[in-house]
This record gives C-alpha cells, structure tokens and sequence, in this order.
C-alpha cells in the first residue's frame, strides 16, 4: 500500500505533521509546566524535529528521482519557513524598537 506512494507524497506528509505538532507543542504548553506535562512537551517537541528532518530527506530523494510537480519542495520549504520565522522575528522587533525610540 505505501510502496505505490511517491516520495513527494510522503515529504508533504512528515513536513505537515512535523509542522502540525510544533505549532500543538507552543499552543498546548503552560506558562509554567510541571510533572508529566514537561515530558508530554518534549515528546511532542522531539517527534516534530524527526518529522521534519524526515521530511527534507524524502524531499531531497524526490528531488534526485526527478519527480514530477512542485510536491518534492514542500518538504524543504516548511523547515525553512519556520526556521526564517524564528530567527527574523526577534531581529525584526528588535529594529522596530530601535526604530520606535523616540526620546
């Protein structure tokens, strides 16, 4: 059943997923996590890191097979996204304050 799937198939899928239990691990954890919630947290955390990196591989090996369409990308693309959004959104504010200081 998975063998007539293509691999821009399953680099879509591991980069939703990934995706998908990143943004669930932000959403659902406390201000200050406690017992089993932390252990919950890092699971959560872990599996997303694997599944994503599951994910560009088996876009890179779309991408080496020539397949066709743009679903080969997806799997690069999501990590990269969200890694540009983690690192340009603190640099960004950081301009804007400097910008916004008004003495």
């Amino acid at each position: 059943m998975t063998s007539n799937k293509s691999y821009g198939y399953w680099s879509i899928l591991f980069s939703v997923a990934g995706s998908l239990l990143l943004v669930a691990s932000y959403l659902i954890s406390p201000n200050e996590p406690q017992g089993m919630i932390v252990i919950g947290l890092q699971i959560m955390l872990l599996s997303a890191i694997v599944l994503l990196g599951l994910g560009v591989v088996t876009s890179i090996l779309a991408i080496r097979k020539k397949e066709e369409g743009i679903k080969k990308y997806i799997g690069i693309l999501l990590p990269v996204i969200i890694i540009l959004f983690a690192v340009l959104v603190p640099i960004l504010m950081g301009i804007g304050f400097m910008l916004n200081d008004n003495p």
